[in-house]
């Protein structure tokens, strides 16, 4: 792709109709990087830890899962594991939440009550965790 790139912008220079910077051009819409340490979806409703690599296409980043597998993944799933802010976790907010089995799946946060937040699982099951067991899906 970055070769296209350089292509497209040398003759588009050449043509006299613009120059762009390599540089200025973003390839993701959100705030991962390579290094961060993530959780990203293998499957439907799987979700796996891992370490963002280098870009792999245009939004998307190579994710080293802990397992040892590799995948090109686009950043709109893709998580970092990052315990959110409080002010960050309201009703209705998409969230990853851990299960019981210590993995983390996707749902939405339904009810705050003290510290403890009603997950409404995607796939239907509903539990209350704490703000250490949320990672923020947007």
């Amino acid at each position: 792709m970055e070769e296209f790139m350089k292509k497209y912008i040398l003759t588009a220079a050449a043509a006299g109709l613009l120059i762009l910077s390599l540089s200025s051009i973003s390839w993701s819409g959100s705030n991962i990087r390579p290094g961060d340490t993530v959780y990203a979806q293998w499957t439907v409703n799987g979700w796996y830890h891992g370490t963002v690599g280098d870009v792999c296409g245009a939004g998307s980043y190579m994710v080293y899962f802990d397992d040892g597998d590799t995948k090109c993944c686009n950043t709109g799933i893709i998580v970092k594991d990052v315990i959110p802010p409080k002010t960050g976790v309201l009703p209705g907010k998409a969230v990853l939440a851990e299960w019981t089995d210590g993995n983390y799946y996707p749902g939405k946060v339904s009810v705050i009550n003290n510290d403890l937040y009603s997950i409404d699982f995607d796939d239907g099951d509903k539990r209350k965790v704490t703000l250490e067991q949320i990672r923020l899906r947007d």
